[in-house]
């Protein structure tokens, strides 16, 4: 750094750069540097006149500082550099629920891997730079995990990022809110329709048996113990209706087993109770996307957890503390099972859906709903709302679902499985 003079008040230091290539000077132009809005800045002059050079770096100097009188955005900050206030703003915030915190938390978490996105200059990305930047690189993640990206599942990502730009508009940190970021969208991904895929009673029941046949003929203790272990988790996910991350995350002691025949309302002298009216779980829902809540099971979700007990007693290879399952994911033995079976894409009407391991909350939602259980009912069971039971689920009630097939031959019970 050469000589340094200093105008404003000693708040804006002007000076030539000692900067050297090939023992020359890089540039013998005067530069400005002042310290504002929390961080240092520089400017070029244009020019090696002192008189000049003080002229226009002054000029530079009052623009910076009406800039921050105004409270104007000085500093191009970057998405990366911005987006962990606006989640601390949201968490501070009063008029937003928990749910709502958490939502945006966990959209944030995944929004976060995208660099390219996380680079773009807030003040002035566009969403054109969102659609090239993020959508793409969504697109092509999913694409090269061979997952089907649902239209509602990239909108919820874009609302997030469009909070975020609205934070920043109320901040003044953008002149515009860049509303309707969804239009980036395709017209095909706007128009597509949720679906919500279950299996229907002769689906299930090919699941199982092919499943069982898995489980008794693996090679080694280790695939047979694996096999069964995912059997049982598909029969509990059928019975009870949790989510796939709300299973996965249950510890045993979240679960009680109950024997109605025993309890003090039925004794064995008033009421003789079938098997599939006598058992069922009450489960503590501790790590939910919504929040904490019990709920009730069917008796094959009962005999689901008895039988993993067991499992786990005579192989020695799980343990009956800490969490059930004892794994963060069933994908890969759950695909090789669904594509066994021929399970893994169902054909509905012009659409082909894939299956996979939410389509048992499915399943559980349509039975109830076929049982005649009313929607306020099974969605305060499966923590969700009776607007999304409702419009999701009621319309695709039909006479081929589990429960009509097995109303349709007199039965009125779950029945139990193994």
């Amino acid at each position: 750094m050469g000589k340094i003079h200093s105008i404003k008040n000693g708040k804006l230091h002007i000076y030539v750069r000692t900067d050297k290539y090939k023992g020359k000077l890089k540039s013998d132009k005067f530069v400005g540097r002042t310290y504002i809005q929390g961080k240092q800045t520089i400017k070029s002059s244009g020019t090696n006149n002192l008189s000049q050079a003080k002229q226009i770096l002054g000029d530079w100097f009052d623009e910076l500082n009406f800039k921050k009188k105004h409270n104007i955005q000085i500093h191009q900050s970057s998405v990366k550099d911005l987006y962990q206030s606006f989640l601390t703003d949201i968490g501070k915030s009063t008029d937003r629920e928990a749910r709502t915190k958490k939502w945006y938390n966990e959209r944030w978490n995944y929004i976060v891997k995208c660099k390219e996105f996380m680079s773009l200059k807030v003040n002035t990305m566009t969403a054109d730079d969102i659609q090239k930047t993020y959508l793409m690189w969504r697109l092509a993640r999913a694409k090269s995990q061979s997952k089907t990206l649902r239209s509602a599942t990239i909108s919820g990502d874009l609302m997030a990022i469009s909070g975020f730009t609205s934070w920043c508009y109320r901040k003044k940190i953008r002149k515009d809110k860049l509303e309707n970021i969804k239009k980036i969208l395709s017209k095909k991904m706007r128009r597509q329709r949720t679906s919500r895929v279950g299996l229907t009673k002769e689906q299930y029941n090919r699941l199982l048996a092919v499943s069982r046949n898995r489980f008794k003929s693996g090679r080694t203790l280790r695939i047979r113990f694996e096999r069964e272990r995912l059997h049982q988790f598909i029969i509990f996910m059928v019975g009870t209706g949790l989510r796939v991350d709300e299973c996965l995350n249950l510890h045993f002691e979240d679960i009680k087993l109950i024997d109605r025949q025993k309890s003090k309302k039925i004794t064995q002298s008033e009421i003789k109770l079938d098997d599939n009216s006598r058992y069922y779980c009450k489960i503590w829902v501790r790590q939910s996307k919504t929040l904490e809540r019990e709920c009730n099971s069917v008796s094959s979700a009962y005999y689901a957890i008895q039988r993993l007990i067991n499992l786990y007693k005579t192989t020695g290879l799980g343990q009956i503390k800490g969490r059930v399952w004892g794994v963060n994911s069933f994908r890969e033995g759950l695909n090789s099972l669904l594509i066994e079976a021929d399970l893994k894409h169902i054909k509905r009407g012009d659409e082909t859906l894939s299956v996979d391991s939410k389509s048992f909350r499915n399943t559980f939602i349509q039975i109830m709903l076929d049982k005649g259980i009313n929607s306020t009912a099974i969605a305060k069971n499966c923590g969700t709302s009776t607007t999304m039971i409702d419009k999701h689920y009621t319309a695709n009630s039909a006479l081929d679902s589990i429960m009509d097939s097995w109303l349709q031959t007199g039965r009125t019970k779950l029945k139990r499985v193994s």
